[in-house]
């Protein structure tokens, strides 16, 4: 009897819902973890691809989840052709990186405010905040309900092609988000994205 109580209990248990993962970026992916049910899970988000989609930056990769598990021997689940959608970033500070395509300088809002890093081509992106397309918990091994996850990116360059990439992603941001749109500029940038994707 208690058994078959505590199954209909699990049964009837709303399923764990995932909002959002954290990842910071190495070479050309997203790595990160996350915590379900006492579980701890590493994955990596791999672009190999970028496009500009309904006006936002739009990459397509693959998205690989391993439990952390005390003597596990499980491999990686793997989710291919996952959509990622940029919804917005947030600068960072510091030097900006290096950009082939350098967007012009934005003037501050009033002649009495002074030019600071967050202004057209000193600024750069320190963090990207992506929307994944529905996911399936159970086929990457995840107790959990992925249907709305938002995977959060911190750019913090240490190699190259980190910089590149980091510069790439800040020119798109400056040419869809910003005011006017520059159509031409993003283009060109996601271009120059694909070719880092690409290695």
């Amino acid at each position: 009897m208690f058994g078959r109580a505590q199954r209909q209990a699990k049964a009837g248990a709303k399923a764990v819902k995932l909002h959002s993962i954290a990842s910071v970026m190495r070479e050309r992916g997203f790595a990160g973890r996350f915590e379900v049910g006492g579980v701890k899970y590493r994955f990596t988000y791999s672009p190999a691809s970028a496009a500009v989609t309904g006006g936002k930056l739009q990459l397509t990769g693959t998205l690989s989840v391993i439990a952390e598990r005390a003597n596990a021997r499980d491999a990686s689940r793997s989710a291919p052709n996952v959509r990622a959608t940029l919804l917005a970033t947030q600068g960072a500070v510091g030097a900006a990186p290096p950009r082939q395509n350098v967007p012009a300088d934005v003037p501050p809002p009033r002649p009495d405010f002074p030019i600071v890093e967050s202004t057209g081509s000193l600024s750069f992106c320190g963090v990207l905040y992506l929307q994944l397309a529905p996911l399936d918990g159970r086929s990457l091994g995840v107790p959990a309900d992925m249907k709305q996850v938002q995977l959060n990116v911190r750019l913090a360059p240490v190699s190259d092609v980190e910089r590149g990439l980091q510069g790439a992603f800040s020119t798109i941001a400056d040419a869809l988000y910003g005011n006017p749109i520059n159509q031409s500029l993003a283009e060109a940038s996601v271009t120059e994205l694909n070719k880092f994707l690409a290695g």
